[in-house]
């Protein structure tokens, strides 16, 4: 092939194979009729073979010609809703204040991580214009995606094209039981000890399939089977259905902050922790970086559950804020002797 012909050259022999007559294709296309032939005949060039039959009263398409065009309308129809939709980002983009700063967040992330993700702004970034959005894990990821939202913070496995994570915590898999049942003593259990309680779903199943399927996995080598009776969407909703009886639902340990009366949280000791990780689009690297090493100091000064609380009696008490990131720490663990790696 000499050359690739250009997009007028092929839209104009897209119109000619529709109308299969150059003067008809010519005022469809508001060009005159000896411009539209002489660039129909520069694509045939290019691509070194005929696309159309001619005579002076009929065309018509060859062979090779029809099945050009076919791939073509396939060709053009995505590069359509392609260009649509990348100027429908621009144009988010455009509309944005370039202070604001959207962060998604799992219905599961722990209060504690929004405290930072907050006090971070405030004392690292105060020229953003910081905003928290709860969205399951599914939908949060599409949201990065499209830029609707900046990152997010959820669990891992992520696997999504396009998108990268900086892990920046884990938690431990905890169990909520009623207050007053054979757990109301015992601060840490296997799994294999709910086989055969009714469990409530956590949701994981359809809005975090692949950390689903890997719990999932880990309970079934044990001889726990899923079997849902209810699903929950958020924390609040699933201390309900415990107090109220219906079964026990498992939950990450930072979605255990803020027990209610009526219910406990036990560990799960032989189930593999959480990875909390920081979910963003490869271009933002630079302030992913930055943001994201920010709350893992955070986490790191201030851990959901202590280890004096982990020897002692549960539910946990209420706990502070906590303390803010300061520059200086944000400095010096951004710009280290050796950097922590990115992981996709």
């Amino acid at each position: 092939m000499s050359a690739i012909p250009s997009i007028r050259k092929l839209q104009y022999v897209l119109i000619v194979a529709r109308e299969l007559h150059f003067r008809k294709a010519a005022e469809k296309a508001f060009v005159a009729q000896p411009s539209l032939s002489r660039r129909v005949r520069e694509c045939e060039e290019d691509v070194e073979f005929e696309i159309f039959h001619r005579d002076n009263h009929f065309v018509s398409l060859t062979k090779a010609g029809m099945s050009f065009v076919k791939d073509l309308e396939q060709i053009l129809r995505r590069l359509e809703d392609d260009l649509k939709r990348a100027i429908e980002r621009g144009r988010s983009i455009s509309r944005r204040v370039a202070s604001e700063c959207t962060v998604a967040h799992s219905p599961f992330a722990s209060l504690r991580m929004r405290h930072i993700a907050l006090k971070l702004q405030e004392t690292t970034f105060p020229h953003l214009d910081l905003r928290l959005r709860i969205l399951p894990t599914t939908e949060l990821l599409k949201a990065i995606e499209s830029d609707l939202v900046h990152a997010g913070i959820t669990f891992a496995p992520v696997r999504h094209p396009g998108l990268a994570t900086i892990p920046i915590g884990s938690e431990r898999w905890f169990a909520i039981v009623p207050a007053r049942d054979r757990f109301s003593t015992v601060q840490r259990i296997s799994i294999s000890e709910l086989k055969g309680l009714p469990l409530i779903s956590n949701g994981a199943d359809r809005t975090h399939p692949n950390l689903f399927d890997q719990l999932a996995a880990q309970c079934a080598s044990n001889g726990v089977h899923f079997k849902f009776v209810a699903e929950v969407t958020s924390p609040n909703e699933a201390f309900d259905l415990v107090k109220g009886g219906i079964g026990c639902v498992l939950l990450p340990e930072g979605a255990c902050e803020d027990l209610p009366k009526g219910v406990r949280a036990v560990h799960i000791h032989d189930i593999t922790p959480l990875e909390t990780v920081f979910v963003y689009r490869r271009s933002d690297t630079e302030f992913a970086a930055a943001f994201a090493e920010g709350l893992r100091i955070g986490l790191s000064q201030t851990a959901v559950m202590d280890e004096k609380y982990s020897k002692t009696a549960i539910p946990l008490p209420k706990r502070k804020p906590p303390v803010s990131v300061t520059k200086s720490e944000l400095q010096r663990s951004l710009f280290p002797a050796k950097r922590n790696s990115v992981s996709e």
